[in-house]
């Protein structure tokens, strides 16, 4: 027996379908369900909890953060629920003072 995973249309108060999108809330890009007839977003409890351990990382880290000598070179330190030690880090510069880090697993 075939137990895939059915993918459920649930219509909007509109008589729109929400259909899975990627929105900006509160500042934080997460997946959530959109109504593309009225724009009404709507989460599901998985989105809302990645959202929530989103916004957990962003108030453990704050704003800024200050750059510290480690041996003879400099680094910038990172909570725990952040980054662990070893793990790889991409760095992809945008401007001189501005870079994208990308954490791989």
């Amino acid at each position: 027996m075939d137990h895939k995973r059915k993918a459920i249309k649930m219509k909007c108060d509109c008589g729109g379908v929400f259909k899975e999108s990627v929105e900006e809330i509160d500042g934080l890009e997460t997946d959530v369900l959109k109504c593309f007839k009225c724009a009404f977003v709507t989460l599901t409890r998985e989105q809302a909890k990645r959202l929530m351990k989103l916004r957990q990382m962003v108030d453990s880290i704050g704003k800024k953060r200050r750059v510290v000598r480690i041996g003879n070179t400099c680094g910038v330190t990172f909570p725990p629920i952040l980054v662990h030690p070893g793990q790889q880090v991409d760095i992809r510069p945008i401007s001189p003072n501005k870079y994208i880090l990308t954490f791989g697993k």
